[in-house]
């Protein structure tokens, strides 16, 4: 088989099962796959949407089997991935790769990943305020080795795969001020960084996750790219 695994790189613990693969040639992938039967294919989408859904629940059927579990996700309404009974999941597609990691409900109760491309030093101001206040990206600065359009990235990927997380839970789109930075650690790993940030929730998300809760994301940030995940343990 020609497609190039890639798979997560951050270690999320003995339950939780992941798998990824490289997706760069959008053409070359749909080819490769054609014959994977994926519930839910966006037919009319562009090359580069129907390449990443489809390698997203190859990786997430190579997951699951190593979990002990044999199907594909299928499709909520809402767009999200409907996975089989007893297990827990997420799916990302980001930084020319689709990933995706799997437990059992007995173990894990929720869990979000995400993978960005760290955004360039041009990126915009305003789009950086509408992921971190001032006060968040400060911290960061304060606390992680990276200039800060990358560490911008870093909690932009760690909110993205909180509200992954959650929103099984909660049953609701929150946006990034619903949650801040208020605290990260990292260490320099080779030619990136591996850290955790720490995200306080800003509003009450449901009756059970309020305000002031927090929770942890574990991030891994190459020189290209960072991958985050956030795993609720049942």
């Amino acid at each position: 088989m020609s497609l190039a695994a890639e798979p997560l790189g951050l270690d999320l613990g003995k339950a939780v099962k992941s798998a990824g693969y490289a997706v760069g040639e959008y053409e070359a992938v749909i080819a490769e796959l054609s014959s994977f039967a994926a519930f839910g294919m966006p037919e009319r989408a562009v090359a580069k949407r129907r390449a990443e859904f489809l390698a997203g629940r190859f990786a997430a059927r190579q997951a699951l089997a190593v979990l002990g579990v044999d199907g594909v996700p299928g499709r909520n309404e809402n767009g999200s991935p409907r996975w089989p009974d007893r297990v827990v999941g997420s799916i990302t597609h980001g930084a020319a790769r689709a990933l995706c990691a799997v437990a059992l409900s007995s173990e894990v109760r929720a869990i979000g990943i995400d993978a960005e491309r760290l955004m360039d030093e041009g990126a915009k101001d305003e789009l950086r305020a509408r992921i971190c206040s001032l006060d968040e990206r400060a911290l960061l600065e304060r606390s992680l080795p990276s200039p800060e359009h990358h560490l911008v990235t870093f909690a932009f990927s760690a909110k993205e795969s909180l509200y992954k997380c959650l929103f099984p839970l909660v049953g609701r789109f929150m946006d990034f001020s619903a949650a801040r930075v208020v605290a990260a650690l990292g260490a320099e790993s080779g030619p990136g960084i591996v850290g955790e940030l720490t995200l306080e929730l800003s509003v009450d998300w449901s009756e059970e996750f309020r305000r002031g809760q927090r929770l942890r994301a574990s991030f891994l940030a190459s020189d290209a790219h960072v991958e985050s995940a956030v795993v609720l343990s049942a």
